[in-house]
Formats: C-alpha cells, structure tokens, sequence
C-alpha cells in the first residue's frame, strides 16, 4: 500500500492557502499524480521506503523536500485552478463592466509545476531527467 507523501493536518499545519479538506483532498490527488508521472515513482518509492527512525539525515531531509515540494504542488495547481488559469480571463470588473485577458498555455502551466518540482527536489537525486 502507497504511503501518503502528506495529509491534511500536516498540510494544515504549514499553509492556509487551502482551508478545506475537500479542496485538498482535490488538489493532492493531481499533484500526487503529476510527481509520481514526473519522477517514474522515485518520489513515490522513496517515501513507502522511507523509515524515520533509521533514517539518515540526508534521507530525512530527502523526505522533508518532498514534503514540501508537494505542498508547492498543491498550492500551485489549486491557485492555477481557482484564477482560471488557462482560460484566458485575467480579471473581470463589475463595476463600470473591464475584463482583461491573459492567454496563459497549457505548456505554461506545465512549466510551473515543473519549475516547483525542480527546486523543491534538487540535491535530493530524485530529480532526474526533470
């Protein structure tokens, strides 16, 4: 069985961009999906390997970095989510009717989440071909 890279009290603990469990829960399925894509479950088999109390301390701070790395995922793709980034809608102003456009690509996207991953797991030697 797949250990859980975090949970919500854990995520809670760290971040308020997130203030519910079921927003979450959303967001940790497709970040969980995009690392374990993005580093062919390194991530993924690290962490169910992973024994705090044997651990060295590159290896906690290796779990540590993943950690947080998917809390970045998490905020990332909830906020790219909520903005509606991708549609191309910047912002919209009711009050006198504006709207502006910000054509944001997919690639675009994607580059974000791989910038996160990069930084996040650089140094751990899960990063890879990333």
């Amino acid at each position: 069985m797949d250990v859980p890279y975090i949970d919500w009290e854990y995520y809670s603990s760290l971040f308020d961009n997130i203030t519910d469990e079921a927003a979450f829960n959303r967001a940790y399925a497709k970040a969980s999906a995009y690392m374990d894509r993005r580093t062919a479950m390194r991530t993924r088999e690290f962490m169910n390997a992973y024994d705090e109390e044997n651990a060295t301390m590159f290896q906690k701070g290796t779990a540590q970095a993943i950690k947080m790395t998917m809390c970045e995922l998490i905020n990332s793709i909830s906020a790219q989510e909520t903005s509606g980034m991708g549609t191309g809608i910047a912002s919209v102003s009711n009050d006198g009717y504006s709207e502006s456009y910000k054509i944001t690509t997919a690639a675009e996207k994607e580059a974000q989440l791989l910038s996160i991953m990069r930084s996040g797991l650089s140094g751990t030697g899960l990063a890879g071909a990333l």
